[in-house]
Formats: structure tokens, sequence, C-alpha cells
């Protein structure tokens, strides 16, 4: 392909340069849409305060007036303030470029002097910052769009404290040394609610810098507060938090199903990776990669045969899907948060059952651009070379976390009622009939009709009731039926005859179904799948979905008899049955 680049040795006048510029608003608003939620980019601002060298940084959400906590854009401004070491007038003009100047320490937690316009830039319209150094105080810069729209150039605004602001300035700035940014014209930008950015800085503070917050020199304070007009509130302390827990993890590492106790955290690797090497074919650093198993949350539950201290301890790791996968620490600080790593269209690392395992990940400033480390600092790419490498590493953790779960699974099969899995997954699930949606309450045939099932229903709960309470029994499905959870199935000993469901109707909770377990097709098939696999969960929606349909057919096609519409369903449910029992019977013993 023909280049048209200057010959090698031609030297080029000024005149063969053309500036071709940029627009200031639309570069500004580029940047503020790299992809901030408000507790990100607030903790991109807390990065400057931590290089810095700040020893306390405190963080105030002002809600506008009239607004709570629930409301959505309810922010008015937000406020960092900081005992660092401070600017001058050079500094914040310096601080306020686009790509400013590089003058970061090794390994600091900056990296393209974007942080403070793109973070703040996507809290409001307007960043002011003032400054301590020396103990004099600097004057108001301001970074406003609406000004920047005017004039249509990237400026500061410099203005003198006025009297007001510069005693609330020597509140805020008590020592020698400190800054002051505030973020203002929150009311233009499209957001969350305050409750949920405040609730995401409580979870994650102290988890994403808790390096920072443990060392003992300098130690480091960070506090947080939401403020309704301007009243002076108290502030948190964000707590520094292992989301590993790995001083405990270290004391378990050779994990064994025979003395496992279903509580404690495994570490399940610790090792150095040495797969980087940069563009001149020069080794980097190594990467330290660790790994803690979890065992599952489900054995903190209330039906969990655990102690109530295992319980509570289990419920201190909360392990969950959002708090699974790889945790990236980049010089100490975390910027991905439960990764779960691997090629844009292929198979992860971390799969979606993989909810007990974290791994902890911790890269240097010389593998930004080898990960692909973005302008946020939150997001990074592995090439597949690499990635291949990594999945070497890291599969024994994998498998080691799987073996845990299933040992998890082993310890509660005794107490788990038969299609508890399932009732928790339709909680939020409608069964409305998709032809009734738009006409209102339902007229007088239906309710009769539902009033009609509904007494069935109760008829038959109380007769499960009366026999487990005449046979005493204490196995898994007795232990369970006291939840205060509705069963949408239930599973029953030679109920129904013939049949491997029965429908029912229940006026307050909808439809649910009896499964029989006596059934050729429960005895063969289905009872080789475990409560809560993605097997028994696909059959039991299966049977429910269809539980369902015969419940809205039979209370809103009011142009068929109900002895007709009895009959119909009987015939069907024969049908299956029939169809099932010779299947079954064909195919027995088949794996």
């Amino acid at each position: 392909m023909q280049q048209f680049l200057p010959a090698e040795g031609t030297i080029l006048k000024l005149s063969d340069h053309i500036s071709v510029g940029f627009d200031a608003v639309r570069l500004c608003e580029a940047i503020a849409k790299i992809g901030y939620e408000p507790y990100t980019a607030i903790m991109d601002l807390v990065d400057n305060s931590v290089t810095a060298g700040a020893k306390e940084i405190k963080v105030t959400l002002g809600l506008h007036e009239g607004k709570t906590l629930k409301s959505k854009n309810g922010v008015a401004y937000y406020q960092i303030v900081d005992n660092g070491k401070g600017m001058n007038e050079d500094e914040i003009v310096n601080a306020f470029k686009i790509g400013s100047e590089r003058n970061y320490s090794e390994n600091s937690l900056s990296k393209y002097g974007m942080g403070l316009k793109s973070a703040g830039l996507s809290l409001g319209t307007s960043i002011s910052i003032f400054s301590k150094k020396n103990k004099a105080l600097s004057y108001k810069y301001t970074f406003d769009l609406e000004v920047i729209k005017k004039i249509n150039q990237i400026s500061v605004v410099r203005t003198q404290l006025t009297d007001e602001e510069t005693e609330q300035a020597n509140i805020l700035l008590s020592g020698k040394s400190g800054t002051v940014v505030t973020i203002s014209g929150c009311e233009n930008i499209n957001q969350s609610s305050p409750n949920l950015t405040i609730t995401k800085l409580r979870e994650r503070l102290g988890v994403v810098y808790s390096n920072f917050l443990s060392r003992p020199k300098p130690p480091l304070s960070i506090l947080f507060r939401v403020v309704k007009n301007n009243e002076d509130t108290d502030f948190e302390e964000a707590t520094p938090k292992d989301l590993l827990f790995l001083e405990e993890a270290k004391k378990h590492t050779d994990w064994n199903p025979k003395t496992y106790d279903f509580a404690t955290p495994y570490l399940v690797l610790d090792e150095l990776w040495d797969a980087f090497k940069d563009k001149n074919d020069e080794p980097l650093s190594k990467i330290r990669i660790q790994a803690v198993a979890f065992p599952q949350a489900v054995l903190a539950d209330t039906k969990s045969p655990l102690s109530p201290e295992s319980k509570e301890k289990i419920r201190a790791y909360r392990i969950s899907r959002e708090n699974s996968g790889f945790f990236i620490y980049r010089n100490g600080r975390l910027i991905r948060w439960g990764d779960s790593l691997g090629r844009p269209n292929g198979k992860p690392l971390i799969g979606k059952d993989d909810i007990n395992l974290r791994f902890r990940f911790e890269i240097l400033t010389e593998h930004d651009d080898i990960l692909h480390v973005d302008v946020s600092k939150q997001r990074l790419e592995i090439d597949d070379e690499i990635l291949g490498s990594l999945e070497n590493v890291v599969s024994q953790a994998i498998r080691t976390a799987k073996q845990i779960r299933q040992a998890c699974q082993e310890k509660l099969k005794v107490r788990h009622t038969e299609g508890e899995s399932f009732n928790q997954t339709v909680i939020d699930v409608t069964e409305d009939d998709p032809q009734e949606l738009s006409k209102g309450s339902p007229n007088k045939t239906t309710l009769e009709r539902q009033n009609k099932l509904n007494q069935e229903a109760q008829k038959k709960l109380q007769e499960i009731k009366s026999k487990r309470e005449s046979n005493d029994t204490s196995d898994s499905e007795s232990v369970a039926t006291d939840s205060s959870l509705f069963k949408k199935i239930r599973y029953e000993e030679n109920f129904p005859p013939r049949q491997l469901w029965k429908t029912f109707f229940d006026s307050l909770h909808g439809a649910f179904i009896i499964v029989n377990k006596s059934h050729p097709f429960f005895e063969e098939f289905i009872s080789r799948f475990e409560n809560g696999t993605p097997e028994r969960l696909t059959i039991e929606a299966l049977m429910f979905s269809a539980g369902v349909a015969e419940n809205n057919v039979f209370n809103y096609e009011h142009d068929i008899d109900t002895t007709k519409l009895e009959n119909a369903f009987r015939r069907f449910h024969r049908n299956i049955d029939s169809f099932l029992v010779d299947w079954a019977y064909e195919n027995l013993g088949e794996e």
C-alpha cells in the first residue's frame, strides 16, 4: 500500500503544519462519558488526594433542597477535602489541563492526567478548586462547562475567595496544606439516587483502598457523608476490608473434604505469574496471583445445619456473584471488582457457577500498556496468548472451588427442601394471562371459577398439613414447610395418582403444583437431579408453566363450560402420564 508520508530526512517548514484544533465543548462532553458511575468518579478524585500524600480525605454529598436519598438526580454538589501537600497556582492550572503534565511519582495512582476533568464532569458541569500550600490559601479556580460553551475554549476562571469562602476554607483546611474540590451543576447530569452512591461508597471504599487504610505509615483515613440543607452531619469512616480474607485463608492451604468445616476460606493459589515482556522484549515484573475459595452462601441460611457462629462467619464473607472473580489491583488500589476475565466473544475464565472463588491480581504501572489499562483505570484487556497462560495458572484453583461447592451441596442435601430453589426463582415472575392484561379487573365468571379452585387448593393444603402433623416427621421435606415463602412447587408421595403433577390455584398466591414423587418419570429421571441444578429447575419450570397456563385457561375461557374444561385437562394429563410412563420404562436404567 502506498504511504503518503514525508521522505526520511525531509525538513518540514512551519507552514507545512496545519493545526486542526478541536471543539472544546464536545471534547469536554466526550471525556465526561468515559464510563463512570458516581461512586467510581468520586473514587477517581480520591485517587488524586492519595497521590498528593493526604492522611485524611473527606467526601461529602450535598442534597438539593426537597430531595431525599431515594431521589434520582438528588445531589446538588460533591466535595472532596484532603490535607495533602496542596497546590500553588501553576499546579492547579496544570491539574485542569486535558492531559496534565507528567509529574507523578513511581507507581502513582494517576496516569493520563484526565481523572479530575473526566470524573468531575461526569458528576456535574462545574469543578472548583482552592488549595493551601505552605499555609497560604490560593484563589478559587473554576472549570465551568457553561463558560466553556460561551467562549468555545478550554479555560478556568480565577476568582478571589470571598470573606465567607475564606472563613469556610480555613475551617476545611485547618492544617498547613490541603485541597478542596467541589463539583456543582449536578442537576444537569442524569445520575442514580444518592442512596445508591453512598451505599456503594460504604461497601467499596474500604476494599478499594484497603492497602492504604491499613498501612501504619503514613496512615490514611477516608470519611464520607450525605448532608441536607448544608447541615453539619457526622462522617462515616471507611474501614479497611480485605474481601479475600487472606490472613485467615493463609492458615488453610490444603483443602480436604474429610476435615472441611464448611465455614472456612481456603487459600487455593499463591503464585508469581511470569508472562510479560515490554515492547523491547525486556521482562516485566511478575504479577502475584492469589485465590481464595469460600463455602456456599446458602450455608448461612436458617435451614443450614451449621452452628449460629459458623453462619455468622459465612455471612461476613459477602459471598455473591458480584463479589466473585478477579479483584485486580493497580499499584495497591483496586481497579476491577469481580472481573470474570475472558475473550470478548469467548468463555470467561470465571463462570457463573464459580460464585465462591475470588482472585487477587496485582499489577504495576509498567503493566498498563500490555494489559491495555484504559483512561479511567477501571478496565483492562488481556490478549489471547496471555489469557491462555493465565488459564493454566488458575485452573487448579477453579477445580478446587468446584469441589468445595459440591461438598457444601452434599452437606445441605438432607436439609434442603425439594423445589425450594425453584420457589426462589419465581418470586418476581408474573403469572398473568397475556390476553387479559389490558382488560382490567376479572369479571364475575372468572371470580367464581377462581373461588372454586381456591377452595379445592385450601382443602388440599390442609390435608398435607394434617398428614405431616400426624406423621410427626423430621425429614427434609417437613423441616422446610414452616418457611414463610409460599411454595409454588411441592413434592408428595402417591399424589396425584396416575399423574406426574396436579395444578392448584390459591386466591392470594396464584398457581402452585404438586409433583408425584411415586410417578415412574420422577423416580427414574427427575430424582437424578439435585434440587437447584439447572436440569431440575428446567423440568420444574416446564411443569409449573403448564400449570399456570392450565389455571389461566380455566379461569378466562368463558365460552367453554367448566365441566368440559375439567374433562379436557383430565384427558391432557392422562396423555402426558401414558407417554411418560411408557417412555420411562423403555429407557429404564439409561444414563
